[in-house]
């Protein structure tokens, strides 16, 4: 796989179901992605995500690969 531009992936909601859409889609390594959250903003920007995964194990303050700045919308 050279030379593969990634692809920018916008995910709507970042709760459960999203952060781990999120996780896979970057995990892939074809995409960068965006989560755009509004209840758990402040949360997910402060600590980021934390995943305890049978598939990825334990995963402690997981951001999308897009700037910090940039990947959480409120």
């Amino acid at each position: 796989m050279a030379n593969v531009e990634k692809k920018t992936v916008l995910i709507i909601g970042g709760g459960a179901v999203g952060a781990i859409a999120a996780l896979n889609l970057e995990v892939g390594g074809l995409t960068r992605v965006t989560v755009a959250l509004r209840s758990n903003f402040q949360a997910v920007n402060e600590e980021g995500y934390i995943f305890e995964s049978c598939d990825h194990g334990s995963i402690k303050a997981w951001r999308p690969s897009i700037g910090e700045s940039n990947a959480i919308v409120q």
